[in-house]
């Protein structure tokens, strides 16, 4: 039984992040959502408490994926060039398999309740701050070269924000040779 509701509430979850994605989170109603699922509004409530545990359930699982990637690519990788790398396959993959879910990510999280939006916000911190140490790195090695790490790290987030909107217009393959070549390309020391 407990498999049925956790499918059900991943199927409203998801469901929420392709609505909240085209419509907005506020412009977004429980009776919206429950008519896209195909229930009864009243029946939305048997699978989660309200329209903000959703959004808070989408932002931290992306918060959680991206984190999770660091952490794996820290551990796995010793070249600044070959993190980067790393995490650049990273947004694409997630960009890819979970479009709906990073664009509220990256969009509505400020309509997050105040106790999920600390959390949120420590998370995201936490993985920009580990991010810019790995162009600091390279850029302390010789390996890339910049003279601010600060708008090199919104540079590269914002091409990488770019694939989830257009994550179902281009092939997969070819958008991440692109990208990545070309953000490898602009810091490599030695083009």
């Amino acid at each position: 039984m407990a498999v049925a509701t956790t499918s059900k509430k991943q199927n409203i979850i998801n469901i929420a992040a392709g609505l909240f994605r085209k419509n907005g989170y506020k412009a977004t109603s429980i009776r919206d959502l429950a008519a896209a699922v195909g229930i009864e509004p009243s029946s939305i409530y048997s699978h989660v408490s309200s329209k903000e545990e959703i959004l808070a359930e989408i932002c931290l699982d992306s918060a959680r994926r991206f984190s999770e990637g660091m952490d794996k690519t820290e551990k796995t990788f010793k070249s600044p060039a070959d993190k980067l790398h790393a995490l650049i396959q990273l947004h694409l993959e997630i960009a890819y398999v979970f479009p709906g879910s990073i664009v509220v990510f990256n969009g509505e999280w400020k309509h997050l309740p105040d106790d999920r939006l600390k959390e949120f916000i420590t998370s995201r911190k936490n993985y920009e701050t580990r991010f810019k140490s790995i162009l600091e790195a390279g850029k302390n090695q010789g390996v890339f070269t910049f003279d601010n790490a600060e708008i090199v790290f919104n540079i590269i987030i914002q091409s990488l924000t770019w694939p989830y909107e257009v994550s179902r217009k281009y092939g997969k393959a070819a958008l991440q040779t692109e990208l990545t070549n070309f953000i490898m390309r602009s810091l490599n020391k030695n083009p």
